[in-house]
Parts: C-alpha cells; structure tokens; sequence
C-alpha cells in the first residue's frame, strides 16, 4: 500500500484562489485510506461520528466536534453513514508559523495534539458559531473578488482561534513566561535536531539552561523528561517513514542518524518489541487501530 501524498493545488486548480478549498464532506466522499497533504484541514462535524487516526493516535468523533490536521501529518477517517461535516483546505499562507511563535507564542504548547480533536459538547454556541463561519465564508467564496478573499483569511484565522481557545493549555496557569519560552524553544529544537542530536544535555547547553532546570520544565509542561520527549518525536517520525515507505530501512537509518542499519534494529525493538519490519507491516495494516 502506498500513502498517498495530496497537494492543495489539486483540488484548488480551476477555482478562483490556490490558497484555500472549502466543501462537504461524508461517508461517500471522504478520503478514508491513510494519507498526509502539504496544507491544513480544518473538519467540522455536524451530524454523525467519525473514527479518525492521526498519526497512529486514534479519535472517536462525536457531532459537533472539530479536528485541525496540520501539514505532513498521517491521517485517515472513516465515517458513519449519516455523517455530515465541513471541511476546509488551507495552505500556511494563512495560517503560518510565524503566528505560533509570535503572536499565540504562549499558546504553542503541544498545540497539535491538542486541536487534533477537540469536542463542543459543552460549548455548542461556539461550534454553532464555527458553523455559521463556516457557511459566511462559503457565501464569499461564491461571491469571489480581492476583497472577500481577505474576509476568507481572516474568517479561517478566526476559526482557528476560537478552537484553541476553547481547548487552552492548562499548565499555562501556573508557570512563568521564561518557562513558557524554555519548553516551546527545547521542543522547536527538538523538531529540527532530533535525527543529529538525541544527547539532552547538549540541547541544555545550547538553550544555556541546566538539565535539572531543562527537565523540571518538560515535566511541568507535559509530563515527561527532555529524553522522552527526544525519543517520543524519534519514534513518531520513525513510524510515519516506516508507514510512507518511499525509503529502505537502511536509507531511514542512514537518514535518521543511526550508526547501522543494527543500531535502528536494536532502538525500534526496544521501542515496539518487533523489528522495523514487522512494525512497518503492522503501520500499513489499517485496520489496526492501536496508539503505538
């Protein structure tokens, strides 16, 4: 099975803007086989239930409930049959890093996987108003000019804010803005190092803080060690280039900055307790669901 790769122009081609696409969606439509895109997806399910994986963590969606894919995350859905949901395909034009680490700097805190699924349950006016968001954007996108493609961005920004403030980083509440600033530039550094540099008081020395200091702050945050977090994001990318399979298990050894093909041998069995192969089999079975 090979995991298809969707770019947004794909489905923009032939429409009046190439940064953005909106629908709906169901059970007939969706694209269920395991997939990732080079752009956002924002889904906002109406009626119906959804079993929805992200990168091999597993959501059960309920109506009103949202779920923000980023780019180059691993995702497939299957849909009950009486679904209804609202989808909208953005690029980082709109919606870039640069906001995250500016602007929503304190609010980039395990900012993924707290908006992979986020439910209204208990705040059915906000969805009610994601949904309304959702349907003013379609009315402009019908209407299309310059001006409503700027009402368009700003909307899907809107929409986006109100789904992270609905679901806010509760550790916030209790630490200081050095701390803040600490745990997000260890987990930046650890997004771009982590294949070159699994050595935690190398990362201490770069920031210029202690690994006692570095650790009480990870552990605040998240709960785990500045280890465990090296090895947690290892492991994911690991998972998704097993999954993706464009490259041997040598080249992902080579690629991932193991010594040997044995030295990634030894780390994936010690991690899954099978060999990359078999965990490769099992991440391209879909149908199982299991958080490894």
């Amino acid at each position: 099975m090979k995991i298809n790769e969707q770019v947004l122009n794909t489905f923009t081609q032939g429409t009046p803007c190439t940064n953005f696409y909106l629908t709906e969606i169901n059970s007939q439509t969706i694209h269920e086989n395991l997939h990732r895109h080079n752009f956002f997806q924002l889904i906002l399910l109406e009626n119906g239930t959804a079993d929805h994986t992200i990168d091999f963590k597993n959501y059960q969606m309920a109506p009103k409930s949202a779920s923000l894919v980023f780019p180059h995350q691993l995702h497939e859905m299957k849909m009950s049959s009486d679904t209804k949901a609202d989808l909208i395909m953005f690029d980082e034009t709109i919606f870039c890093s640069e906001i995250l680490h500016n602007d929503l700097k304190d609010y980039n805190i395990n900012l993924q996987q707290r908006v992979n699924y986020v439910s209204f349950e208990n705040d059915t006016n906000v969805f009610e108003e994601l949904t309304d968001i959702w349907h003013s954007i379609h009315k402009l996108y019908e209407d299309f000019n310059p001006v409503n493609k700027m009402q368009i961005k700003l909307f899907i920004k809107i929409m986006i804010m109100k789904i992270i403030n609905i679901n806010p980083e509760k550790a916030l509440v209790s630490t200081d803005n050095e701390d803040t600033s600490l745990y997000i530039a260890f987990r930046e550094k650890v997004d771009t190092d982590f294949k070159e540099n699994r050595v935690v008081n190398s990362y201490a020395n770069e920031l210029s803080v202690s690994v006692k200091r570095l650790t009480d702050v990870c552990r605040h945050f998240c709960g785990m060690t500045p280890l465990e977090i090296i090895h947690d994001k290892l492991s994911l990318e690991l998972k998704k280039a097993l999954a993706i399979g464009h490259m041997s298990i040598k080249e992902i050894s080579l690629d991932f900055g193991f010594s040997s093909q044995a030295a990634l041998n030894k780390y994936v069995e010690q991690k899954f307790a099978m060999t990359p192969m078999q965990l490769k089999n099992k991440l391209r079975n879909r149908n199982a669901k299991t958080d490894l």
